[in-house]
């Protein structure tokens, strides 16, 4: 998984065997226990991988409380996990998990063989980010809730009415930084809204994603989902989007499949920390992601 924190980005690039809950679960709590340079911390002498096996009982009684293991890799039967830092020289990619249903697998020999594919890992790791790399960043003037016309031709979303609302409405919120997603022009985009300054100097950064970015989840969907993440309850998503009560139903149950959660709960939580969520009056309004995300903070 590509790990970058100073920028957001935070992407799985290929996964096998692991659930979609799984496979979040080590995307977004693990960094949250182990912070980037945990591999010489943990064996500051051979500076191999960790594994659950071979990390000492101390360690290891820490790691199986984690809510990662109990709630997640313990229920797939997993029981045994190693996870290897990439480095492409001294710049910090990402990370790679491994894990087994039998208990000892992961012993010194294997975490050597780990640590010696290390450099071949991130290579494709760079590969891949390189690949993905179609963020690009325009920095704007706002005045009187509009962009200045000289700079709207750089930003087609800039195009798009409902988009500039939202901007706006960013703008007279207290948040700092907003990362959400957006349709547009038939395809879907990650969009970082972040103030420059205190005189409405804006970067926007817009980014293409895949649906499987999205949990394959479609347009209603991902409207319903982001009814979610402020907290409103069916009636209330039902209400805010001229639908019935059991087509929201019919659709927080596809949500919950596509997603692989059991819980109305998680589903938000997840869809919140992945920034995948629909801004609007309709969907989310900015003054309730706003107090959403200051609570997080």
């Amino acid at each position: 998984m590509i790990h970058q924190p100073g920028s957001g980005d935070s992407r799985v690039v290929t996964r096998l065997g692991y659930s979609n809950g799984t496979a979040w679960a080590l995307q977004n709590l693990f960094p949250l226990n182990y912070e980037i340079g945990f591999t010489d911390r943990l064996d500051p002498v051979d500076h191999l991988p960790p594994s659950i096996s071979d990390i000492g009982a101390d360690l290891r009684e820490q790691f199986v409380r984690t809510p990662l293991f109990r709630r997640y890799l313990s229920t797939e039967g997993y029981r045994d996990g190693m996870s290897l830092e990439l480095f492409d020289e001294s710049e910090y990619l990402g990370l790679v998990h491994f894990s087994a249903r039998q208990s000892g697998t992961f012993q010194p020999a294997q975490r050597a063989l780990a640590q010696s594919l290390s450099g071949l890992l991130a290579l494709g790791l760079r590969s891949h980010a390189a690949r993905q790399s179609t963020a690009e960043t325009v920095h704007l003037r706002w005045t009187a809730g509009t962009p200045c016309p000289s700079t709207q031709e750089s930003v087609p979303l800039l195009k798009d009415p409902n988009f500039i609302m939202v901007v706006a409405e960013f703008l007279e919120s207290p948040l700092d930084t907003l990362r959400y997603i957006w349709h547009f022009d038939g395809s879907w985009v990650r969009v970082t809204l972040s103030r420059r300054s205190e005189n409405d100097d804006l970067a926007v950064t817009a980014q293409e994603v895949t649906r499987e970015d999205l949990w394959q989840l479609s347009l209603q969907e991902l409207r319903v989902l982001s009814g979610l993440v402020i907290g409103r309850t069916d009636t209330e998503i039902a209400t805010a989007l001229t639908l019935s009560k059991r087509t929201i139903n019919t659709h927080m149950a596809s949500i919950r499949r596509k997603m692989g959660v059991g819980r109305r709960a998680e589903a938000a939580a997840r869809a919140a920390t992945a920034s995948i969520f629909i801004p609007g009056p309709s969907t989310a309004p900015i003054r309730d992601l706003a107090r959403v995300f200051n609570r997080v903070r």
